[in-house]
């Protein structure tokens, strides 16, 4: 996404009167055609190439510890607590309502917001498939596998959730939005995350878990597979695993590629394989 664009983008998030669909909608002459998603040869590789069974994580599981977490200033927040309770009890010391006020404000709160993140789930994607980083991170150190969606061939509601990470040197602060009221106050802090992430380009899906039944946390992405890129080691690993990928990708024309190293540079490029 442009950063022309980012401005615009902040400002529909912090809109109370648009869903996440409709800022996806918004967005999706700037959303990419395709996007991807790192994994490993786990216990649920079957599902995910075969099914396009794509997991949503539980938000304090990620491997960010500032991904998702709300921050919100003390001293501003105490102040509001007051004003209110001001407004309640105006004939009651002023000093003892700043105190009250103040004691409200305490550690539980960031504790609060903290257990917060795990009424969330998510689903994380990119805009590149050959970063040596993300392929060392994500899919097992170069042993894994990066499936490829096309998003035009997923359903208007599922691409449209679909949103892009703002980067940012400091954390999401969502006092004004508590001083407002701002119900987007728990989902906005999802969308940012700390510049020494920048180099992901990371596009996520979210989905409140009370929503979900029987514990079924995923979103089916089978209509948007599109291609399957295979680590460096995989195939020392997982060549019984990759030879069926080959046959049943091939059977549905979908490409399987193989990634390599580029002989004179660091970087890496694919080759189809099937």
């Amino acid at each position: 996404m442009s950063r022309k664009w980012e401005k615009e983008y902040k400002r529909h998030l912090e809109d109370e009167n648009l869903s996440e669909v409709e800022i996806g909608k918004i967005l999706e002459k700037y959303r990419p055609k395709k996007i991807y998603r790192y994994m490993r040869f786990d216990d649920y590789w079957e599902k995910n190439i075969f099914e396009g069974q794509t997991y949503l994580s539980e938000a304090s599981k990620l491997n960010d510890p500032f991904d998702c977490l709300v921050y919100i200033n003390h001293d501003i927040f105490a102040k509001h607590v007051f004003q209110m309770l001001y407004e309640i009890f105006p004939y009651t010391n002023r000093k003892l309502l700043q105190e009250t006020a103040k004691v409200s404000i305490t550690s539980k709160l960031d504790e609060y917001l903290y257990n917060m993140k795990s009424q969330f789930r998510i689903a994380c994607f990119t805009e590149n498939n050959d970063s040596p980083l993300m392929w060392a991170h994500y899919a097992d150190n170069h042993r894994g596998f990066c499936m490829e969606y096309d998003l035009t061939k997923l359903p208007e509601g599922y691409r449209c959730s679909i949103l892009p990470v703002i980067y940012s040197n400091s954390r999401y602060d969502a006092t004004r939005l508590v001083v407002a009221k701002n119900k987007n106050l728990v989902t906005n802090p999802f969308y940012f995350k700390s510049s020494h992430w920048e180099y992901e380009k990371e596009w996520r899906m979210m989905i409140l878990e009370s929503i979900v039944t029987d514990n079924e946390y995923y979103a089916d992405f089978f209509k948007g597979i599109s291609g399957i890129y295979l680590g460096l080691r995989s195939f020392e690993s997982h060549k019984e695993k990759i030879d069926r990928i080959i046959e049943k990708y091939s059977q549905r024309n979908i490409p399987v590629y193989k990634i390599v190293i580029e002989p004179s540079c660091y970087r890496m490029k694919s080759i189809q394989i099937n």
